[in-house]
């Protein structure tokens, strides 16, 4: 068993790999491929061992080489390697294997970070001095992942990322280009949320492009609204509209003021429209009304079949499969809830029907079952529907899902819940109307 788990870990795996390699004068790689058999089988002695030893030299090789970088001051390739000795250091450390290096080098890996800091700082700020702020990001990135607080680094960084978005901002604005203003607006305050004047031009860009829409709730002193309306299921997804606030940068409203009159009764008047549309601030008239509730919950349609259930017995020496007919009943059942969704949307301006749909709404539910007419107390694994025993090879199939079909969920949504699922989906039809209807 220990030699099982020790092969299924991939501890051999990694540990023959790495011997391969270190006869192939690998260390280095030889070294992370030990790691790794260790780390896959804490146990594996050799692993072990030969992490001790390897790892060792892959260690001194790079403090040889961090030693040679420091000196010459390349601080950038030495700040690199000593990282990943540390990083190896630590990760043997974990395993229980202790290697060694020379502790000085910590404080001289400091020093690289002091002077590669300093040296990034000053070459950022020089760049940003002539307003070459994408050239300049780079150096102080380069800075804040050491010393995000370093001088007056975040200052920089702040504005030679957000001044370009915002120079792009102003010249948006300008060309009236109020979504892309808005977009850029977005990538500065994920920076800098009070950078310059960006909240006051957030706010003057919503407003340029953010359109009202005024609600009508229909009236059931019309008589064909009287008759056809259906006034539940309208105030629902009316009430469900004008929750959601803000769409595309839509708002829609309902104006109580307005509560007195209803489209259908004053469409032909348009100096009426012009004057509501005017005193409610709108730019667009929405109209909904809700007709032809249908709920349907027929009766489930029941068929009889027949199953075969196998049976094994064993005669002297040998076993004999036969298999017994059991009846069983297949079910299918659904049920539905919908209704017509008729809606307009009318620009106010020049009161023209932008959009006029009757969009037929349906939440429903289907499902099919197996039962069996008397419960049997075998395992459902015993049983097929055909005979195996006389049903050719070419046509016998795989019954599995036929066995599920008896564990199937029999509980059926209510109607309730059907109407709520219908609601959403006339919502969502709306919205989605709305959103690429608006200009």
């Amino acid at each position: 068993m220990s030699i099982f788990l020790y092969s299924c870990s991939g501890s051999a795996k990694y540990y023959k790999a790495g011997e391969k390699l270190e006869k192939k004068g690998l260390v280095n790689e030889a070294a992370e491929f030990y790691l790794e058999s260790l780390k896959r089988n804490n146990t594996n002695t050799k692993a072990r061992i030969k992490l001790k030893e390897v790892g060792q030299k892959y260690l001194d090789f790079l403090s040889s080489k961090f030693f040679r970088e420091y000196n010459v001051g390349e601080n950038e390739s030495a700040i690199s390697t000593f990282e990943k000795l540390k990083d190896f250091y630590e990760r043997a450390s974990i395993l229980g294997v202790e290697l060694s290096y020379p502790s000085a080098y910590k404080e001289d890996y400091q020093v690289a970070v002091n002077n590669y800091v300093e040296d990034n700082y000053n070459k950022g700020v020089s760049i940003y001095k002539q307003k070459r702020y994408k050239e300049a990001i780079p150096y102080f990135e380069k800075v804040k992942k050491y010393y995000p607080e370093y001088k007056k680094v975040q200052k920089y960084y702040t504005i030679a990322t957000c001044e370009p978005l915002y120079q792009s901002v102003l010249t948006d604005v300008q060309n009236k280009n109020y979504k892309k203003a808005l977009q850029n607006i977005e990538q500065i305050h994920r920076i800098s949320t009070n950078y310059k004047s960006s909240k006051e031009i957030e706010s003057a860009c919503l407003a340029a492009i953010s359109k009202d829409i005024l609600v009508f709730r229909p009236k059931l002193s019309n008589p064909y609204i009287r008759v056809n309306l259906d006034k539940e299921l309208t105030d629902l997804v009316l009430n469900n509209i004008v929750s959601q606030t803000k769409i595309n940068y839509v708002e829609i409203k309902e104006d109580n003021t307005f509560g007195i009159f209803y489209y259908d009764a004053v469409e032909n008047n348009k100096e009426l429209l012009s004057a509501i549309a005017k005193a409610a601030n709108a730019d667009y008239f929405f109209v909904v009304y809700i007709n032809n509730r249908q709920v349907n919950s027929p009766s489930p349609q029941s068929k009889q079949l027949t199953a075969y259930q196998q049976f094994v017995t064993k005669v002297g020496e040998n076993y004999i499969t036969n298999y017994k007919p059991v009846q069983y009943n297949n079910v299918k059942v659904q049920k539905s809830y919908g209704f017509n969704l008729n809606y307009k949307l009318i620009q106010t301006s020049n009161l023209q029907v932008v959009l006029n749909q009757l969009f037929p709404i349906v939440a429903s539910e289907k499902k099919e079952y197996n039962e069996f007419l008397y419960k049997p107390t075998a395992n459902i694994k015993d049983f097929f529907p055909y005979n195996p025993a006389a049903t050719p090879p070419f046509n016998q199939y795989n019954p599995k899902q036929w066995r599920e079909l008896f564990f199937v969920n029999k509980q059926m949504k209510t109607d309730e819940e059907l109407k709520q699922e219908a609601i959403q989906k006339a919502v969502h039809q709306i919205q989605k109307s709305l959103s690429t209807g608006i200009k």
